[in-house]
């Protein structure tokens, strides 16, 4: 059998629909997201801003008062009897700083009223206020000092006055007593416990009158300390350092004159005695810890002009006391 005609391939029809038929690529586009905008502009939030920091010049101060007074008890008036003052004293200052120019610093001044107290200001130390405290009735001032040269002490005032007090740093007890044909003269000295410090460079000094026969004086109480000079006709022991409330004792023995003893003999009333027989004692001393009156001092920084200040202060007398003799 000769094959069918089959000019147009029908029998491949089947084949059309069976086929596989291969995939066509197809480029794809990349989709672009659009991000919508919304103008958002950046917001800056106010902030608390800490102060620029200020360093105050660092400044050393250093205040020394010193006082040279000579005094005298005032007998009648009991063992606590008043002392009569007068006083030499000035105040020396020394400053360094953490800058080269020294700032100034106001001093303050706590001094007797000016009727007792003259006051005498170098030219770099102004008075800058000046008042009365009305329950002491002592003077408050104020000063502006500008210490011309760092590190070196400088004198900034000086101060004289007279007083009367009745806290002396040392209690004195002296008395003079006859047994006989013999007059001994005994002297006590006591540290006052309200002082600061030690009492240095102690030395207690009795005339011997003329009325107590030279040849005849010996050193009863303190004779390591102490010792005898005919030519002055005094005895004198250098006791040296007193502890705070520590005392020492003291006495010396001569025999009277005969014309006083003659005296005695015809008026034993002791009236000659108490007239012709005078001893009084000399003492002389210093102290690094304390002052004998109430002027006082005290810093700070200048207002227009600030530091921060250290303040060191120091103060000082050389004594020399005369107490007549008990008799």
């Amino acid at each position: 059998m000769s094959e069918a005609f089959d000019p147009f391939n029908v029998s491949d029809a089947d084949d059309l629909f069976t086929a596989t038929v291969a995939p066509t690529s197809v480029p794809v586009s990349p989709v672009k997201t659009r991000v919508p905008s919304f103008n958002i502009k950046p917001q800056y939030v106010a902030q608390d801003r800490a102060p620029p920091i200020v360093v105050l010049p660092k400044m050393d101060v250093k205040l020394k008062l010193h006082e040279e007074v000579t005094s005298k008890a005032v007998l009648g008036m009991g063992e606590d009897g008043t002392v009569e003052l007068f006083v030499e004293g000035k105040v020396m200052a020394q400053a360094e700083s953490s800058i080269s120019k020294i700032p100034p610093f106001s001093l303050q001044i706590t001094s007797p009223p000016s009727s007792e107290c003259d006051i005498v200001y170098q030219n770099f130390c102004k008075v800058q206020t000046e008042r009365k405290i009305q329950v002491s009735k002592q003077r408050s001032i104020k000063c502006k000092v500008d210490i011309p040269q760092p590190k070196a002490e400088c004198e900034v005032l000086r101060y004289s006055m007279t007083a009367e007090t009745k806290n002396m740093p040392l209690l004195v007890q002296s008395k003079a007593s006859l047994k006989g044909n013999v007059c001994r003269v005994g002297i006590q000295i006591r540290s006052n416990l309200s002082n600061q410090g030690d009492i240095n460079d102690l030395s207690i000094s009795v005339p011997i009158p003329n009325t107590m026969q030279e040849s005849t004086v010996k050193i009863t109480r303190g004779a390591d300390t102490g010792s005898w000079d005919e030519c002055k006709r005094m005895v004198t022991w250098k006791i040296g350092t007193l502890p705070h409330g520590q005392s020492v004792l003291v006495s010396v023995e001569a025999e009277i004159s005969h014309t006083m003893a003659q005296l005695v003999a015809d008026d034993i009333s002791s009236t000659k005695f108490n007239e012709k027989i005078q001893c009084p004692v000399l003492i002389r001393c210093s102290s690094l810890s304390d002052t004998l009156t109430d002027f006082a001092l005290s810093a700070s920084p200048w207002m227009e002009d600030p530091s921060t200040l250290s303040l060191q202060q120091g103060q000082s007398y050389r004594l020399l006391h005369r107490v007549p003799t008990r008799k």
